[in-house]
């Protein structure tokens, strides 16, 4: 999962998390926990959030239940872990 992607959405729609959970009829808490990780967003979420966000909803499920990227590190990074 990857919540980033919602506070992307959200972002750059200018909403704020009150307003985004309001819209969604539910708390702050509610997409507090889903922000931070803490809680995975359902899949029947999907598509008001898509809607709210002016995305498609297939878009957004493929971001949000995408795995997120590992940081890629340099073979010298690597390489001095592995002598430490």
């Amino acid at each position: 999962m990857n919540p980033k992607a919602l506070e992307k959405y959200r972002l750059r729609k200018g909403l704020t998390i009150t307003e985004l959970a309001r819209m969604m009829g539910k708390t702050p808490g509610w997409y507090s926990k889903i922000r931070h990780g803490k809680q995975a967003l359902s899949s029947r979420h999907i598509v008001p959030l898509a809607r709210i966000f002016g995305i498609s909803s297939e878009k957004l499920a493929r971001e949000y239940f995408a795995e997120p990227k590992l940081e890629e590190t340099s073979s010298s990074d690597l390489d001095s872990q592995q002598t430490a």
